[in-house]
């Protein structure tokens, strides 16, 4: 599988963008976040494919933090699913909105299908999962993705599939000319076919499997 470091990732985006005078100089710093922004993007984009599959990690038992409440893995992105035991078996938790905690908490669902949501500590980043009613301990599965990866050092790598190198690559290419006010319509054009031919791909990955189905939003944090 084709590897690009971050050293390689800044010298495609400024070809690509064709930026390779001294007055065309972008700093690397701010080239770095461009491309972890775009990185960051196409796993946005490969995740709302709807396929579960390539980035899913599974966390069982997550520590409690209060009644109903527990702490998720501080790398916690989205969540696919939760499920709480009931004897010998997992049940599917259903997603619930936060304004429902009174009743929630009153537990008058207690043999019904089990309820959830997901909330941001703005202050921390991190994020908690509340269940109800309270689950026995040990009685928790949950499916999530993790945070997208983040270079940050000239040797940090992404080692993915060539199309999905090239979407970073106009992504950070497009990023760079917005910023020096240019067009950067030829490499809209290319990053919109190269974004359509991955999520084809991924969909068609999920033609031959069963489907996940998740409760998902995006980068901005809020509610799951």
């Amino acid at each position: 599988m084709p590897s690009k470091t971050l050293k390689d990732l800044r010298g495609d985006a400024r070809r690509t963008a064709g930026l390779t005078a001294d007055s065309d100089a972008i700093e690397d710093l701010t080239l770095n976040e461009y491309i972890n922004q775009s990185w960051a993007e196409l796993y946005d984009l490969i995740i709302d494919a709807d396929d579960g599959r390539i980035f899913a990690v599974n966390a069982t038992n997550p520590p409690s933090e209060g009644e109903h409440s527990f702490r998720l893995p501080m790398n916690f992105y989205r969540l696919i699913s939760c499920h709480v035991r009931r004897g010998e078996q997992y049940v599917p938790a259903e997603r619930a909105d936060p304004s429902e905690y009174a009743t929630l908490a009153d537990n008058w669902h207690r043999h019904g299908q089990p309820k959830y949501y997901v909330r941001r500590d703005p202050k921390s980043g991190e994020h908690f999962i509340f269940v109800f009613p309270e689950p026995d301990t040990d009685a928790l599965a949950i499916v999530y993705f993790p945070q997208p990866k983040e270079l940050s050092l000239d040797s940090d790598s992404l080692d993915n599939p060539a199309r999905w190198l090239s979407f970073v690559n106009y992504a950070t290419a497009i990023k760079m000319l917005n910023q020096l006010e240019r067009d950067p319509s030829g490499q809209l054009i290319e990053l919109k076919r190269v974004g359509q031919r991955i999520a084809d791909a991924v969909g068609d990955l999920d033609m031959h499997s069963p489907a996940v189905v998740r409760d998902i939003e995006g980068r901005g944090g809020g509610y799951w």
